[in-house]
């Protein structure tokens, strides 16, 4: 009766055991134990001598522990298994297995979890070098994988020094008549897994490790706790069990406890965080912006974990290139720098140390969005400088649309309050249509009014009116008077797109962390789509250059020309947004 089989899929070599009760156990891929490359045709077993089919590969007719007992030189390693039961248990199982040794010269006595070590040395899997392949991975008795890595010449055939499993180089190669054994210059070395490594970390690792540790929590599992007695008030005592829940990622499928993991972590000291903090807080007090830190902590977080292993030739370059993480964060590896020579090797993972971190632009600013509105909050002056228009005179400020909110008490009013201008002259024909020259301006809590100053690099530029405005609009960005951008002609006609700024045309529209579908499952207002979106889109991408050459902000322009009034007195303007993208790194 097969009691068990091995299948190999994607250079993951694992067990596979099914269903009780079907009487039999289904052979679902062929035995690992199969004729390598290395054997000719008239290869054969010989009583107790080696044929050395060539100067790599000895084939022997003996079982592995009789071949393992009959060397001295493999004597430490022999009696290790031995007092570990490794024999005893090989026995039973009387399947094929392969076994990792050192002679006595490369042996060292674990002098603790003897268990451990011992069982990371044996595998069930009986896998001949024909069958190695560089990243393969193979199930250990210890319940971790060790990883095989091979070089240039090992991938040409050459074994010996140019296989690796783990950190230990293959020596020599034995086929016996119950598998393989592999002669490596040194014990294996299981690395620990990423969760292990994370929990370890020293204190200068501690605003990483602190953050990924409070993501997740430690639960009672009453289930698997053994009852050990009553205490005095009557309750069951237990020899108590936890289990580590993480819903930061286990919502994203992403297990570091998981021996079958294929990881790739970015890990950042204290002071690497400090730094990028105290450069992102110096750029942002320069834009006359703010970030909480707890966002920029936060992003840090969900962009430090890949699932996939990666090279150091793909997490560093000099090619602009985006790795997203399990959380679809942008990582690019030509602008962030990382110790991609000594990487650390984890059992389910592979960690590189960042040694400069830059947050962002995209990080540090969502999103600018503001109103045309704040004329009414001008002085004279900056009427004439913010706002400077032709063929056009104010009119006033009226609200369109009372403040509302899709979901009371979670978030907050909004209104809809526009800035209008009249046709002057009045008897101006339609056909000269207006401009209007406006500086994106914002309101300070102490009520002062000053221009924006917008970081370079790139943006989505969207807009609203009002629905039904009738008019043919070409939109032009100047930047410190360059004229960077221009749109083609837009019509602000019944399309809902600009209707103040409810359009639900673009993507990735709404406030930051404001989640539309959830919103009318909560039981909030069926428009919730249209609450404070960024409006209708103008030009799809508005390059602001570095025009000082030291990566300062730089002021807008945004011009309005329109050359058919359709039959109206007057403009109706909304807001403006600017969104940036993902190449505003």
């Amino acid at each position: 009766m097969i009691t068990d089989t091995f299948y190999k899929v994607r250079n993951y070599i694992l067990p596979s055991s099914f269903g009780e009760g079907l009487g039999v156990r289904l052979l679902l891929a062929v035995m690992l134990f199969t004729a390598c490359s290395e054997l000719k045709d008239d290869d054969h077993y010989k009583n107790a001598e080696s044929v050395i089919s060539n100067a790599e590969l000895k084939i022997v007719d003996m079982t592995s522990q009789q071949y393992i007992e009959s060397r001295s030189d493999l004597s430490s390693m022999s009696q290790l298994f031995a007092s570990q039961g490794i024999y005893d248990e090989l026995q039973q199982k009387g399947q094929l297995s392969t076994l990792l040794v050192v002679t006595n010269d490369h042996y060292s006595a674990p002098a603790e979890n003897t268990e451990f070590i011992t069982r990371s040395h044996v595998s069930d899997i009986s896998i001949s070098p024909a069958n190695l392949e560089n990243g393969t991975r193979l199930m250990m008795w210890h319940g971790k994988y060790v990883n095989v890595s091979i070089d240039s010449l090992g991938l040409e055939g050459n074994i010996i020094g140019h296989v690796l499993f783990n950190n230990g180089a293959v020596q020599e190669v034995v086929k016996t008549t119950s598998g393989y054994i592999y002669v490596l210059a040194e014990m294996i070395q299981t690395p620990t897994s990423l969760k292990d490594y994370i929990d370890q970390l020293p204190d200068d690792y501690s605003i990483f490790r602190d953050m990924v540790q409070a993501s997740g929590g430690k639960e009672f599992d009453r289930t698997n706790s053994k009852a050990v007695g009553i205490n005095e008030q009557g309750n069951t005592v237990y020899d108590s069990v936890f289990i580590y829940t993480n819903t930061f990622f286990d919502s994203v499928g992403f297990d570091m406890n998981s021996e079958s993991l294929t990881a790739t972590m970015l890990l950042f000291s204290n002071d690497v965080i400090n730094a990028a903090l105290d450069d992102a807080h110096q750029r942002l007090e320069a834009w006359e912006l703010e970030r909480p830190d707890s966002i920029i902590k936060q992003w840090i977080l969900k962009t430090a974990f890949f699932n996939k292993r990666y090279s150091a030739a793909e997490i560093q370059t000099t090619d602009v290139q985006d790795l997203k993480s399990i959380y679809s964060t942008q990582w690019r590896t030509n602008i962030q720098k990382v110790d991609a020579q000594n990487p650390i090797e984890l059992s389910n993972g592979i960690v590189y140390n960042v040694t400069r971190l830059h947050i962002p632009t995209n990080v540090l600013i969502y999103r600018l969005k503001d109103y045309f509105y704040l004329y009414e909050n001008c002085t004279d002056e900056q009427k004439a400088e913010y706002y400077k228009v032709t063929n056009m005179k104010f009119k006033s400020c009226d609200t369109k649309v009372s403040a509302w909110t899709p979901w009371a008490g979670v978030w907050p009013l909004h209104e809809n309050r526009v800035l209008r201008f009249d046709k002057d002259p009045s008897d101006l024909q339609d056909s000269e249509g207006f401009q209007i020259d406006f500086t994106p301006i914002k309101r300070f809590d102490d009520g002062t009014i000053r221009a924006y100053l917008v970081p370079p690099g790139s943006y989505r530029l969207a807009m609203g009116s009002v629905q039904n405005a009738g008019l043919d609009v070409i939109c032009t960005v100047f930047a410190n008077g360059q004229e960077i951008a221009k749109s083609a002609t837009i019509t602000w006609g019944s399309s809902t797109a600009y209707h103040y700024d409810r359009g639900t045309t673009l993507p990735n529209r709404h406030p930051e962390g404001y989640n539309s579908s959830y919103v009318r499952e909560m039981g909030g207002d069926s428009k919730a789509d249209n609450y404070d979106t960024d409006g209708g889109l103008m030009i799809d991408e508005v390059t602001i250059p570095d025009i000082a050459g030291d990566g300062s902000a730089v002021r807008l322009t945004f011009r309005l020309d329109c050359y058919n009034w359709a039959g109206k007195t007057n403009v109706e303007l909304h807001h403006w947004c600017l969104r940036p993208t993902e190449n505003n790194y």
